[in-house]
C-alpha cells in the first residue's frame, strides 16, 4: 500500500498525549451535603479514578486512540493502486452513443472518477474521449481534483465509429513517458484483437460498463421524388429488431409534428426489414420539411427511435415568360397555383432580369445572343425555336413517349397532330440528353442537363404548331416541365452523428440542431448530436439532418460488464478509501458519545 501524504504519520506523535490527558486525574470539587450517606456509591467509584485505576474501563480509550488511527489514515490518503515508482496513465472513455443506453455511461464515470482517484507526485493522468474522433477531456494531470472536474460535465455523443484513432493516440501519448505506463479503457464491450493488442511498454487494462439489453432501432431514413409525380416523394425506412425474442414494432411518420402514416409489423430476432411510405404533394406544402420516422414505443437507448431527414419544401416557383402574346402558354402557367408568373414582351427582354426567376420561358423567340453556352442559370424552356437550330422542317411520324420521364406525368402523347416540328440541334459536349417524346425523325421534346446541374427542355414545335394546347394534358405538361427545371433545393444526404461537415465557399452551417441557432460556423464543424441542421448561402437554405444510423451502435446485446475490482469499488457510491476512513471515524465518534450518555464510557 502507498501513501499519498506520508507526512501525515507525523501526527502520531499526539498518540501519548492523547492516553495521558484519558489518565489525567480529574480536579476534586469540594462539596458541603447534609449527609455522606447519599454519596457512597460515589465515594465506591474514587479509587478507580486514581491513575492506571482508569483504566479499567478501557473501552473509552480504545475508541478515542481507533477514531484518531482513523483520521490518521485518511490524512495520509492510503491507496492500493498507487505505483511504487513513476507511472503515466491514459484513460480512455467511450463516448459513443450506445453508452447513453441504461446505466451503462453513469458506471463509465463512476469507474473513471475512480482512476483519477489516483493522481499524485507519482501518477500523471491524461483522460481521453472516444466518440468516432479523439477528444482531449484532460491533458497529464496530477491533481484528482482538477480530474474529476472535467468529468463533470461530460456527456456522450450520439454518434458511433472505432476506438482505434483514440487508441492509437493514447499510446502515442504513453511512449514519450517516462517510467511506467498503462493504457485503462472503459467501455461497454470487448476490445477486437487487433484493437487490444498494446504497445510493448504499456499496460492495457479494460474496464467494461452496461449490460446486455433488448432493442429496437430506425437504421435508415431516406426519400426521393416518385418518378411519375416529381412533387410527391417516396420514403423508405429501414427498422430492425435486436432482441432475443419475436417483437411487435409501431412507427409512425411525422412531417412537421404531425402524423401521416402509421404502420405496425412484427420482427424476427435480429432481423431488419425495409418499408416504404408515399407523401403526397399537398402534404410537402410544410413550414419546414422536417420528416421523421419514429418508434411508438419507448426503449432504454432513445437516440436511435427516431431518424429523420428533410424534404425541400414546395414554394410558389417565380417563372418569366417571354412572349409577345400566347393565351394558351400563358393559361397554363396561371392554372398551377404553385407557380408566380410575370410576362414580358421580347423587346423588353434583358439578360439579367434571368436572375430574378428559376424558370425562363422563350415562347418561339430568342435573343440574338443566346447560346447553350451562356444561358442564365435559371432553368430554361425554349418552346418552338432553340439555339443552333437548322430550321429545316421535320416530319413526324410513329410518336413515341418515355413514361418514366417526369416531364410526362399524366400526359398522354398518343392522340396529339402536329403541323410543323423543326430538328433539334445535338447537345453539347458533356450534356446528359434525355428524349421525353420522339419521332422517327428525331425527339420532340428533349430534357438536357449541363455537369454543374443546369437544366434545360426543348420543343421540337411552337405552342400553335400541334393540337396539344387544345388538351387536358397541356397544362400538365407545362408544370411538370416547370418543376423539373425549377429542381427545387436538392435534398441534402443525410449524416450520421460525429461526422465533420465542410461547409463550402460562402456557406454556413449551424453549430446545434434545431430552428433557433447560437452560433454559426464556416469551417469544419462536429456535427455530434442529431438533429436537423440548418444550412444557408447567398441564394438559398436548406436543412442537414444528421441520425445515429449504425447498426454497431443500436445492437446491444453484445454489451457485457464486468468491472472488476475498480468498478465495484467506483459503484459503491464512489468512495475513495480516505473517504471510507473519514466515514468511520464519524461514525465512532457518534457511538463513543452514545456510549457515554449512556454511562458505559468516560
Amino acid at each position: 500500500m502507498n501513501f499519498l501524504f506520508p507526512a501525515a504519520f507525523f501526527l502520531a506523535v499526539l498518540i501519548p498525549a492523547i492516553i495521558a490527558l484519558y489518565l489525567q486525574r480529574p480536579r476534586q470539587r469540594l462539596r458541603v451535603v447534609p449527609s455522606l450517606m447519599l454519596w457512597q456509591r460515589v465515594l465506591e467509584r474514587e479509587p478507580r479514578r486514581r491513575f492506571l485505576g482508569r483504566l479499567r474501563r478501557w473501552l473509552s480509550l480504545l475508541l478515542q486512540l481507533l477514531i484518531f488511527l482513523l483520521l490518521l489514515l485518511a490524512l495520509a490518503r492510503p491507496d492500493f493502486f498507487r505505483p511504487q515508482s513513476q507511472r503515466s496513465t491514459v484513460i480512455v472513455l467511450d463516448l459513443r452513443s450506445r453508452m447513453q443506453a441504461g446505466n451503462t455511461f453513469f458506471d463509465a464515470i463512476a469507474a473513471a472518477r475512480q482512476a483519477s482517484a489516483g493522481a499524485g507526485p507519482d501518477e500523471q493522468i491524461a483522460i481521453l474521449g472516444a466518440a468516432g474522433t479523439p477528444r482531449i477531456i484532460s491533458p497529464f494531470s496530477s491533481d484528482p481534483i482538477q480530474l474529476r472536474q472535467s468529468l463533470a460535465s461530460l456527456t456522450p455523443s450520439d454518434g458511433g465509429g472505432s476506438l482505434d484513432e483514440t487508441l492509437g493516440l493514447a499510446r502515442d501519448l504513453l511512449a514519450g513517458r517516462p517510467g511506467a505506463t498503462r493504457l485503462l479503457v472503459i467501455t461497454d464491450r470487448p476490445l477486437p484483437e487487433s484493437t487490444a493488442t498494446p504497445a510493448p511498454a504499456a499496460a492495457t487494462q479494460v474496464i467494461l460498463t452496461g449490460s446486455p439489453l433488448d432493442n429496437a432501432a430506425i437504421l435508415e431514413l431516406a426519400q426521393a421524388p416518385l418518378p411519375a409525380s416529381p412533387q410527391s416523394a417516396e420514403v423508405f425506412v429501414k427498422i430492425a429488431n435486436f432482441a432475443a425474442a419475436p417483437r411487435d414494432i409501431e412507427w409512425e411518420l411525422r412531417l412537421d409534428g404531425r402524423t401521416i402514416d402509421l404502420q405496425s409489423q412484427k420482427l424476427a430476432p435480429g432481423e431488419q426489414r425495409d418499408f416504404s411510405s408515399i407523401v403526397p404533394a399537398e402534404s410537402l406544402n410544410s413550414l419546414t420539411g422536417f420528416l421523421e420516422a419514429r418508434l411508438t414505443s419507448g426503449d432504454k437507448f432513445p437516440v436511435d427511435d427516431t431518424a429523420r431527414t428533410w424534404l425541400p419544401v414546395q414554394r410558389r416557383t417565380p417563372v418569366l415568360l417571354i412572349s409577345a402574346g400566347n393565351p394558351y402558354l400563358e393559361g397554363a402557367l396561371k392554372a398551377d397555383p404553385s407557380i408566380a408568373l410575370e410576362i414580358l414582351t421580347p423587346d423588353a427582354w434583358r439578360a439579367s432580369l434571368a436572375a430574378s426567376f428559376r424558370v425562363v420561358v422563350f415562347d418561339d423567340w430568342l435573343p440574338a445572343d443566346l447560346t447553350l453556352a451562356n444561358l442564365p442559370a435559371s432553368g430554361v424552356l425554349f418552346f418552338g425555336k432553340v439555339p443552333g437550330e437548322t430550321g429545316q422542317p421535320l416530319p413526324v411520324a410513329d410518336l413515341t413517349a418515355d413514361p418514366r420521364s417526369p416531364l410526362l406525368w399524366n400526359v398522354d402523347f398518343t392522340t396529339t397532330r402536329f403541323a410543323n416540328a423543326t430538328p433539334l440541334p445535338p447537345a453539347p459536349a458533356g450534356w446528359r440528353a434525355t428524349p421525353a417524346v420522339t419521332s422517327a425523325s428525331g425527339p420532340l421534346v428533349l430534357a438536357l442537363e449541363s455537369p454543374e446541374g443546369r437544366r434545360v427542355v426543348a420543343t421540337a414545335f411552337p405552342v400553335a404548331g400541334s393540337n396539344f394546347p387544345l388538351k387536358a394534358a397541356f397544362p400538365l405538361f407545362i408544370s411538370n416541365t416547370v418543376h423539373w427545371l425549377a429542381a427545387g433545393p436538392a435534398a441534402l444526404p443525410n449524416l450520421r452523428a460525429g461526422q465533420v461537415y465542410l461547409p463550402a465557399e460562402g456557406e454556413s452551417v449551424a453549430t446545434t440542431p434545431g430552428e433557433k441557432h447560437d452560433a454559426w460556423s464556416t469551417t469544419p464543424t462536429l456535427l455530434d448530436r442529431v438533429g436537423f441542421y440548418e444550412r444557408t448561402d447567398a441564394h438559398s437554405s436548406s436543412w442537414l439532418s444528421v441520425n445515429t444510423a449504425d447498426a454497431a451502435e443500436s445492437d446491444l446485446r453484445t454489451a457485457t460488464g464486468s468491472g472488476g475490482l475498480l468498478l465495484s469499488a467506483a459503484r459503491f457510491a464512489g468512495f475513495q478509501l480516505w473517504q471510507w476512513l473519514a466515514l468511520a471515524a464519524a461514525t465512532l465518534i457518534l457511538l463513543e458519545w452514545w456510549l457515554h450518555h449512556r454511562r458505559m464510557t468516560e
